[in-house]
């Protein structure tokens, strides 16, 4: 017996409804999945504030023992400071990849929000009397609109640092060893620093033994975790979205 022409149409019309329904169910690329929960869920922003009450307690604390030295705390500034999701997010629509002139661009824009939590922290560190350096790999070039961003967002003062990459020798480390002997651009000039706390979100952005930092380093590498060094959650890029990266226990 055969089938009518139309009921095969209106068949043909439920199959295609229902793989289209499919096709909008599909789970979200994992970077995709990452910007979302850094722009949409409770946790994220719930997560972020916990970890900056935790280095707020820890620099209450050590402060009290600094004995009147000048002491100061480090922040990175993207993904830590500075809520960069929206570009990310311009870039996934378009299925484009991270580049330098898009990011320039971006950083023009002054548009970033500030993470969460981040202008309590600062404000209680500059109420307790500590200083403020911001250590990035951002260009030098992108000094004045980085700090106008800030400014906007109620996070600069005229006393905290920004620490640019002016080149490729120009690491992270080399800043923080300016900072914390008082000498180069880093730094505030003849003025040795006690850092009571680094706030980062990747690995680079804490110093290790080697740099002779206290209270940096030590057994195991992470011992200052909780303490002195301040981990924030960033699930939209880092070093572990790499190949072959092996998670360390």
């Amino acid at each position: 017996m055969r089938t009518p022409r139309s009921t095969l149409h209106v068949l043909a019309v439920v199959i295609a409804m229902g793989a289209a329904s499919l096709a909008a169910q599909a789970p979200a690329a994992p970077q995709q999945l990452g910007i979302k929960y850094v722009r949409d869920s409770e946790e994220y922003a719930a997560l972020s504030r916990q970890v900056y009450r935790m280095a707020g307690d820890a620099v209450t604390h050590a402060a009290a023992a600094t004995a009147g030295r000048p002491w100061a705390v480090v922040l990175d500034l993207d993904e830590t400071t500075l809520d960069n999701s929206t570009y990310q997010l311009e870039r996934a629509a378009y299925g484009l990849p991270f580049d330098a002139a898009s990011w320039a661009a971006w950083i023009k824009r002054r548009e970033a929000g500030a993470v969460p939590g981040v202008a309590d922290f600062v404000a209680l560190v500059r109420r307790t009397g500590g200083h403020v350096a911001w250590i990035t790999n951002r260009d030098a070039a992108a000094a004045d609109d980085t700090r106008e961003n800030m400014r906007t967002l109620k996070l600069w003062a005229d006393d905290d640092r920004l620490c640019p990459q002016k080149n490729a020798q120009n690491t992270k480390a080399v800043r923080r060893g300016e900072l914390v002997g008082g000498k180069g651009d880093c730094a505030w000039s003849g003025i040795e620093i006690q850092v009571v706390a680094f706030v980062g979100d990747q690995m680079g952005d804490f110093p290790d033994a080697a740099e002779h930092i206290p209270g940096a380093g030590g057994a195991g590498g992470d011992d200052a975790f909780g303490r002195a060094f301040f981990l924030l959650p960033n699930p939209m890029y880092g070093g572990w979205a790499a190949a072959g990266v092996t998670r360390k226990r």
